[in-house]
């Protein structure tokens, strides 16, 4: 087998005939001469040999093989990231900017990432503090998203007075009696007037959600529109619970309900008189005075809804009128209609019910979550629970009527 010697750079190679390889070697000045004379490679065919032997010893190792494994998975990672590399949060990438630095979805996204992986260091950056019955109060960004959630739905919640509440205990003052008004001669001694004030206690309520999420939601979590359709998730059970309580709530374990304030808070109210019909409603408008009509609203379970679209005044025409526009409510008589299904089918509820009923928003959620249920450990899920604390009573029951004993 013939070997040929070739000179590269000024440097002498052994090539290889079978397999294409090089093999440096020191020869006799002449020898070079005399055979190379014939094989000298020009500088640019050089980088293409070279390239050549390389890959005839990757194949002859199967590195070939590996090499194009390996772009593969790169090509698929460098997919994969530009996908979803802006929407990515990179826990410590992240907490190398203040808190103040932070963007609102960082935020959010960065605590629930923490709160999954406990990582304690970032809670404790980005949390308001540690709750009194443990776990981490929700940044206010995270709130803040939680409650618009609930707010952008036709809730309960929009039809009260709200009162932001800093303790559990809040005492607030109710106007029971008006000022006298006397008239008086000029240099006479004038009456002293007063308004006798009552007082209304607002004592905040724990109520608990928990959400068992699966090990893949919990691994997506990185990503801010799996995080919005937890807070998604969350605000539909916290609000479908506000609605009932602030109807209905027992006034025990739970706030009261200002359909439960009826003889505990001084509401009055009319016996409906035989069916449901357009005299009854009448007279439940005119129990109201008349300087509260402004803002009075309808608040009626949905099968009472069907019996008020089907009442006519002695002309003949209904007494119903459905929206005017996207977004706004259907009216009976002129007056704004809400269904509330949590009312009871033998009441209907007239007046300004954001004057009459105060909902106390504690303004503080605490999050835990855990592996270590039955339910979460058998099914590989994660248990999220989230604490929130409101109070509500009816504080002005004089803007407040209600016909009972419908059938």
């Amino acid at each position: 087998m013939s070997k040929k010697v070739i000179v590269i750079n000024g440097k002498s190679y052994i090539a290889n005939d079978e397999d294409g390889t090089l093999e440096q070697v020191e020869v006799e000045e002449e020898e070079t001469v005399e055979e190379t004379e014939e094989t000298e490679v020009e500088e640019e065919d050089v980088d293409e040999k070279i390239d050549e032997a390389a890959d005839k010893i990757m194949k002859s190792i199967g590195m070939d093989k590996l090499k194009t494994a390996v772009e593969d998975i790169q090509k698929k990672m460098n997919t994969n990231t530009d996908k979803k590399v802006s929407e990515l949060i990179n826990l410590e990438k992240l907490m190398n900017k203040s808190v103040d630095e932070m963007t609102s979805k960082e935020k959010i996204t960065g605590f629930f990432q923490a709160l999954v992986q406990r990582n304690a260091p970032v809670l404790k950056a980005l949390s308001e503090g540690t709750a009194s019955d443990g776990g981490y109060l929700f940044p206010d960004e995270f709130r803040a998203e939680l409650i618009r959630d609930i707010q952008e739905s036709p809730r309960m919640r929009n039809e009260v007075k709200v009162i932001p509440m800093k303790r559990d205990i809040m005492n607030m003052p109710t106007l029971e009696d008006r000022p006298l008004v006397t008239w008086t001669e000029e240099n006479a001694v004038k009456s002293t007037t007063t308004a006798h004030f009552g007082q209304k206690t607002l004592t905040a309520k724990k109520m608990a959600a928990i959400l068992y999420a699966s090990d893949e939601l919990v691994a997506d979590s990185e990503y801010f529109d799996v995080v919005n359709m937890i807070i998604g998730l969350f605000s539909e059970a916290i609000g479908d619970e506000e609605d009932r309580v602030i109807t209905a709530g027992n006034d025990s374990t739970q706030p009261m309900g200002y359909s439960v304030g009826v003889g505990t808070s001084g509401i009055k109210e009319r016996t409906c008189s035989g069916n449901l019909s357009f005299d009854n409603l009448i007279n439940l408008e005119y129990d109201l005075p008349g300087k509260y009509n402004q803002n009075a609203k309808f608040y009626v379970n949905r099968n009472n809804i069907r019996e008020l679209r089907l009442l006519k005044d002695n002309d003949g025409r209904y007494l119903w009128s459905d929206p005017v526009a996207v977004g706004q409510p259907a009216t009976f008589h002129g007056f704004p209609v809400v269904e509330d299904n949590n009312l009871a089918e033998s009441k209907i509820y007239f007046g300004d019910l954001k004057r009459a009923y105060y909902l106390g928003d504690r303004q503080q959620m605490s999050v835990k979550v855990s592996n270590d249920t039955e339910t979460a450990f058998t099914k590989d899920q994660t248990a999220i629970r989230v604490v929130s604390r409101i109070a509500g009573t009816v504080v002005e029951a004089r803007v407040l009527k209600v016909l009972n004993g419908i059938s």
